[in-house]
């Protein structure tokens, strides 16, 4: 690791953080027990929760930009899985509706 490289770190954290927030992203990181390496950190999201490990390397604008890709993502899966289920609901509805 050079000279220069960042310390993960509770200050780190702290600070990262901030520039997130500035970034107007609810996104948070935090040091990693998941991995024995000092070059990653863990990728929180608005509840605390883990989603992935990023490396040291990434900027607060390129977390932030991880963040909105994994709400879409996440936003987009549930949206497929509700009309799913509503389309299973209109075929029983519809087989209900055909045994009278």
């Amino acid at each position: 690791m050079a000279q220069n490289d960042p310390i993960l770190d509770p200050l780190f954290v702290e600070s990262f953080n901030s520039e997130l927030e500035k970034l107007d992203s609810s996104a948070r990181i935090a040091i990693t027990a998941l991995s024995s390496s000092t070059d990653v950190f863990e990728l929180l999201d608005d509840e605390g929760q883990f989603i992935t490990l990023l490396p040291m390397s990434a900027t607060p604008e390129v977390t932030a930009a991880a963040y909105r890709l994994y709400g879409q993502g996440l936003n987009r899966g549930l949206r497929a899985g509700e009309e799913l289920a509503f389309s299973k609901l209109r075929h029983l509805i519809g087989a209900a509706a055909d045994e009278r």
